[in-house]
């Protein structure tokens, strides 16, 4: 893709996001787990798969989700990221910052953090520099 495809697919793709995907604990687990996931520029399938386990294993919070049609906007989201990283970013720590001052929630995204960070057996320091980013998003400690 060509920069200004790259920047309107992911205008479209962070629309569907917003208008597919209400819960903001939700929104706040996708980008977090996208921001890591695509730290090193790439979506591994471990990545992915790793997401979608995690949402899975916690269907009692997340009851009401079709965790297939998820599956895919969380592709598009981090197909997004990689295309334009920096709004991609910006946008993804502001639906993470919707989380701050509820402890519970703040320890769910960064613990579904550090599983995308581990999900490949390999942590690198882009990882590690979108777990900070993660953590101060939430206003927490790395």
């Amino acid at each position: 893709m060509v920069p200004d495809e790259s920047m309107a697919y992911a205008i479209a793709t962070w629309a569907r996001f917003d208008a597919g995907v209400s819960d903001d604990l939700l929104r706040a687990l996708a980008a977090a787990f996208a921001l890591v996931a695509v730290a090193d520029g790439e979506l591994a399938k471990s990545e992915a798969d790793e997401f979608v386990e995690l949402l899975r294993s916690k269907s009692d919070v997340f009851s009401s989700v079709d965790f297939d049609a998820l599956e895919l906007v969380f592709r598009d989201l981090t197909d997004a990221l990689i295309g334009d990283p920096e709004q991609g970013r910006v946008r993804a720590c502001d639906c993470i910052a919707r989380m701050k001052g509820d402890p519970a929630k703040c320890e769910l995204v960064r613990s579904g953090a550090a599983i995308a960070v581990a999900a490949d057996g390999h942590v690198r320091a882009p990882e590690q520099a979108a777990m900070q980013e993660i953590c101060a998003a939430l206003g927490l400690e790395p």
